[in-house]
């Protein structure tokens, strides 16, 4: 009975094989773990977006575009939409924090913290805190009042620490070209590119 080996064509084919399969593997990996962030980063943007609802009918309209609109004063003209957002959600006054999160999905990308708790949140401390997606960016919010002339300050963002600064647009309707939920506000989540207006926002309900 006749037993060879492998040659070394041989072995180096089986080689490729695998390596085509793992690679094949791999995307399939990655292209399910983008999909499921997605699904979930746009989950919580609605679960934000019905908190912003509750919000409405306990103080008569959504949280402004910034601290400083709520009492406080901005340290900075980076994230103060979002910073604004957290701050009206989380204050436990009239009734408790509408939105409680993770840990996990808080970040403060540009390290500030403001002189006073001005909606007595819950934190313990004055930093002011931004919510993040499923991919570690900050998510982006605007008053209806910044809009059609964005005060200064509100459209400037640093998604990720020590990240690039972006400056945001408010979102239109292609069809229309009117803004996107005019009289309410805009929420979305700048998605896995980490580029603000691009085709895979994730935005709220309008």
């Amino acid at each position: 009975m006749n037993r060879r080996g492998f040659t070394l064509i041989e072995l180096l084919v089986v080689i490729v094989i695998i390596g085509i399969l793992a690679g094949l593997v791999t995307v399939g990996v990655t292209a399910a773990l983008n999909s499921s962030k997605a699904s979930s980063s746009e989950a919580m943007v609605g679960t934000i977006a019905g908190a912003l609802s509750q919000y409405r009918s306990r103080w008569g309209d959504y949280p402004y575009s910034t601290i400083d609109e709520m009492g406080g004063r901005s340290p900075n003209d980076l994230n103060n939409g979002v910073e604004a957002l957290v701050a009206g959600l989380s204050s436990t006054r009239r009734g408790g924090a509408l939105y409680q999160p993770a840990e996990e999905f808080f970040c403060n990308t540009d390290t500030d913290s403001t002189s006073a708790n001005v909606t007595g949140w819950y934190f313990g401390d004055n930093q002011l805190r931004e919510y993040r997606d499923y991919f570690g960016n900050v998510i982006v919010y605007l008053h209806n009042k910044d809009f059609a002339r964005p005060k200064s300050g509100v459209t400037k963002y640093r998604y990720v620490l020590k990240g690039k600064d972006e400056t945001i647009a408010p979102m239109k309707s292609e069809a229309t070209k009117t803004f996107v939920n005019a009289g309410r506000y805009q929420l979305w989540s700048i998605g896995r590119d980490g580029k603000s207006g691009s085709a895979d926002d994730l935005s709220s309900p309008n």
